[in-house]
């Protein structure tokens, strides 16, 4: 920090650090996932090693002019990441539902085992370059153990890329009683060419008012606008060439895309159950779908016998945005009693260029099906089988019909050396509009408190890289807006603080009990046929019938958490405090997810039995008996003791 004169101070700043993360996989058990209920194995989310170089210069000016504060500066960052990221090693099998994971829904008979699972999708990874057409893997792998090194080595990439910021504002005390605020922000990354272009268009300007009414109740008026732009979701763009990215370049007619390819190369097989339970039994003992005979497949290998091709999960379009929010707010405060101040307040956000992925594989519509919403409604749903018309005999069908629980239905794809393709760019949106309340007394004749009321609602069309996330239409993204999963209609949280002087008796001075009360309105989930009910190959984002995104509604969250502290002096220099905590002191049971798959492709019974089966029907008509309850639940009571000794 250097100080020019009395009013004018500079402040640089540099720094180099250097970040590792090894996450050695203690078992290497393959990742077996129930859609949409829970998964176990290998995390598949996170790379298995991790090692990040930052080196940041920064510098500020702030020079105070009369009634004006003028501040401008930048700042720059290079950053190196090198990271390991086995996607799908030794493999990935999803399931439409329980009873398909333990292999106990009758669906295949005559396994050779007791029970006879059969996943509806099946993900693996070779390693082998330049082809990656090796025939086998060790199934020593399913015995335990780390990734090996040379797996981590196959699997790992480095992505150079820097962040630059340049800003100026203006804090302008007008008058005595308005102060404004104006400044603007520019900021810009780059990547290397083969990845992504620089969006040099990030200008953020931003201003801010705050203006005393005065009276006996103090009145401030706050208002502000602003753009505040965010940054490329690295994390992703970094899986794109350790295995995310595919061999292949870019899919067919999308000249958008980014020319980073992977390292290793992903595949997809799906078919019918009984040849899914093979093709898993082939994988657990050593040998991939398309290298295990199968006299009776077209080529005498299980592959031809179903769909086979290549897995794109994530490769980005090369003009990929930085997303940025608007942001609106106005406010009024006052003092409603001595110390006790109540602040009303508007806030608009307004979420752009937010990144996802959607699959891009996904034919033109086949033909359209009449489907059911859960309130009755109706309406023709979009459908990509590929021998949808041979089957319907016209594209408009009024149900998926007896070929459906048959089995007749193949899925469709637009380029079939795909299974699946990825592509992750910025074209979604959020809004969130919410009512703040305010009221807070400051610490005040040994009391406190404060409570906290939001009235809130939020909007979004699925801006979030996650497989039940794709949009069910890759060509019509707006249709998945919806309310979002993370819309909270109303929130109260309450906080109180009492003390005891410390002129009481002994035996009652010095202590503090304090408590938080969070009541919060039910969060939204979506409901899920669980498998590939549109005939696109992917089933893990597929809804019921016609129903929108989100209107599965949760449970309330209710918690109060307790706190009571004692101070007590040690010695002149040193004093202790005894603590007591309790969060969550009721023990109320707050259902965090539910099992939202419904287990069927329509809502039923309307449907009818070529869909939902003979029955039993369940909650809202699932076939499913597992459909709406619980799968993860907030921490129940807990409590914990501590003590701190301040010297």
């Amino acid at each position: 920090t250097s100080n020019f004169s009395p009013h004018l101070v500079n402040e640089f700043r540099a720094q180099f650090a250097r970040r590792s993360f090894d996450f050695p996989t203690v078992s290497t058990a393959p990742h077996l996932e129930v859609s949409n209920i829970f998964t176990m194995g290998v995390n598949r989310g996170n790379p298995d090693f991790y090692r990040e170089q930052r080196s940041e210069v920064t510098d500020n000016v702030t020079d105070v002019i009369g009634h004006h504060t003028l501040q401008f500066g930048g700042d720059f960052n290079f950053v190196r990441s090198q990271e390991s990221f086995p996607l799908f090693y030794p493999f990935e099998a999803d399931f439409p539902s329980i009873g398909a994971f333990l292999g106990t829904d009758g669906a295949v008979s005559n396994c050779g085992t007791p029970t006879c699972p059969h996943p509806y999708v099946i993900f693996f990874e070779r390693f082998q370059a330049p082809n990656y057409t090796e025939p086998t893997i060790n199934p020593s792998i399913y015995q335990g153990g780390a990734i090996p090194q040379s797996i981590r080595q196959a699997a790992e990439a480095t992505l150079n890329h820097t962040y630059t910021g340049f800003f100026l504002q203006d804090k302008w005390q007008a008058t005595q009683k308005l102060t404004l605020n104006g400044g603007l922000r520019y900021d810009f990354e780059t990547w290397p060419s083969q990845a992504l272009n620089t969006d040099w268009h990030n200008f953020d300007p931003r201003v801010g008012l705050s203006y005393y009414v005065g009276t006996e109740r103090h009145v401030v008026v706050r208002a502000g606008f602003g753009l505040f732009h965010g940054i490329i979701p690295s994390p992703l763009l970094g899986c794109q060439e350790p295995s995310c990215g595919g061999v292949l370049g870019r899919f067919p007619g999308r000249n958008n895309e980014d020319n980073l390819n992977s390292t290793t190369r992903l595949f997809a097989f799906a078919s019918a159950p009984a040849i899914m339970n093979m093709a898993m039994q082939g994988l657990l003992n050593g040998t991939y779908p398309d290298s295990t005979p199968a006299p009776f497949c077209p080529n005498g290998f299980l592959s031809t016998c179903g769909f086979f091709g290549d897995a794109v999960i994530t490769r980005f379009a090369q003009n990929h945005k930085n997303p940025y929010s608007v942001q609106a707010s106005l406010g009024v405060g006052f003092e409603v009693l001595p110390n006790t101040d109540l602040t009303l307040s508007y806030l608009h956000v307004k979420g752009v260029h937010l990144g996802s992925f959607f699959n891009v594989n996904q034919p033109n519509p086949s033909g359209q099906v009449f489907v059911h919403t859960s309130g009755g409604g109706t309406a023709y749903k979009n459908v990509y089988f590929a021998n949808w018309m041979q089957n319907c005999g016209q594209a408009q069908c009024s149900g998926y019909g007896p070929l459906f629980s048959q089995g007749g239905l193949f899925p469709g794809t637009r380029d079939p050396q795909y299974a699946v393709y990825f592509e992750a760019d910025s074209r979604w949106n959020s809004e969130f509009d919410g009512l703040l309340l305010s009221l807070t007394r400051h610490f005040t004749n040994n009391v406190s408190y404060g409570v906290s009321y939001t009235f809130s609602k939020t909007l979004d069309d699925g801006p979030n890289p996650s497989f039940v996330l794709i949009p069910q239409d890759s060509q019509n993204i707006s249709a998945e807006k919806a309310l979002s999963a993370d819309d909270v209609r109303n929130r109260f949280v309450g906080n109180m603080v009492l003390s005891s002087p410390h002129k009481w008796p002994v035996a009652l001075r010095d202590f503090t009990f304090s408590t938080i009360v969070t009541l919060q309105s039910p969060q939204h989930f979506t409901k899920f046929a669980g498998f590939d009910a549109n005939g696109d190959i992917f089933g893990a984002n597929d809804r019921v019938g016609a129903e929108p995104r989100n209107t599965f509604t949760g449970d309330s969250l209710q918690t109060v958490d307790l706190r009571l502290a004692r101070s007590f002096p040690v010695s002149e220099k040193i004093s202790g405090e005894f603590m007591v905590e309790a969060f969550n002191s009721l023990n109320r049971v707050n259902i965090k997810f539910f099992n939202t798959v419904y287990g069927a492709a329509d809502f039923c019974p309307q449907a009818g039995v070529n869909v939902c089966g003979p029955g039993p029907y369940y909650l809202q008509g699932s076939p499913n008996p597992a459909y709406g309850t619980p799968r993860a639940v907030f921490n129940p009571r807990q409590i914990q003791l501590a003590l701190r000794f301040t010297f």
